[in-house]
């Protein structure tokens, strides 16, 4: 009877080959996952304006009332881009801010990248009772990396209704007008 038992393992240089093969792997992959991660931001992003856009035009049709969306500053005043928040309130005195006396609806804290917003010149989007929008434009969501130029809209038309905008010819970038909307120049 045989006393050595026969164990099967994995030879060191096995080890090192498969070691080696997988971070060459890894290091080309990195790249496509970051970009990855970061289109999938921006599509976070865009996907929460068009929600906030669409809750503040059922809170002025239900209520009929003109409701005010602005990305705002710490002090909460209406800018028209790098805003610290997202917020959907009744501007009672027309200030373009938010004051302790107006009521406010919504409070959302954006998180990193570029929004900005070109509605008929105004640092904000209203909406009144009847469903309309009083300003049309956009908000233009890019990356804050320099070298990514992807980037997405969320669009309102006076008619109130809201879009997000899509890549109508498959190259990879979303388009308005046939115009590729890029958010850096590279």
């Amino acid at each position: 009877m045989n006393s050595f038992k026969h164990y099967s393992a994995f030879t060191l240089v096995e080890i090192l080959v498969t070691l080696s093969i997988m971070s060459i792997l890894v290091s080309l992959a990195a790249p496509s996952w970051a970009a990855f991660l970061a289109e999938r931001k921006i599509n976070l992003q865009v996907w929460e304006l068009r929600r906030t856009l669409e809750l503040a035009r059922g809170l002025a049709v239900s209520q009929h009332q003109v409701w005010k969306v602005c990305m705002a500053t710490g002090s909460l005043v209406c800018v028209k881009e790098k805003g610290e928040r997202l917020l959907i309130f009744r501007d009672t005195n027309n200030d373009h801010r938010f004051n302790s006396s107006e009521t406010l609806y919504r409070d959302t804290a954006l998180s990193g990248g570029n929004i900005k917003l070109s509605a008929s010149g105004r640092a904000y989007v209203r909406f009144k009772g009847s469903g309309e929008a009083l300003d049309s434009g956009n908000f233009s969501v890019c990356s804050g990396n320099e070298s990514m130029t992807y980037g997405r809209q969320t669009i309102i038309f006076r008619s109130g209704r809201i879009r997000l905008s899509r890549d109508s010819d498959n190259d990879g970038h979303d388009d308005r007008g046939g115009v590729n909307i890029r958010c850096h120049s590279n």
